[in-house]
């Protein structure tokens, strides 16, 4: 949820890392014309049971990084306030 980013966190760059490699993902709720779907991203993580790092950029400018993130959840990550950019 964006502080000072949009409170929907449309825009967001989010970036998975495991021992797998990495994946990417953009914060949309746009699949096709005239269609919306859900706004959270969802990753394959296969046989991983703990994500590395994810790394949020967010269409502030602010970039937040969680580490050793335990897989099989859906997570709520709230924009820091007064975090520096990049």
């Amino acid at each position: 949820m964006g502080h000072q980013s949009n409170r929907d966190g449309i825009g967001a760059e989010v970036k998975v890392v495991t021992t797998s490699g990495a994946q990417f993902a953009t914060v949309t709720t746009t699949s096709s014309y005239l269609s919306a779907s859900d706004k959270r991203v969802h990753f394959g993580l296969g046989e991983n049971e703990v994500v590395q790092q994810i790394q949020v950029r967010w269409s502030s400018g602010i970039v937040q990084t969680l580490k050793d993130v335990h897989a099989n959840q859906i997570l709520q990550i709230d924009e820091p306030s007064g975090s520096p950019r990049w």
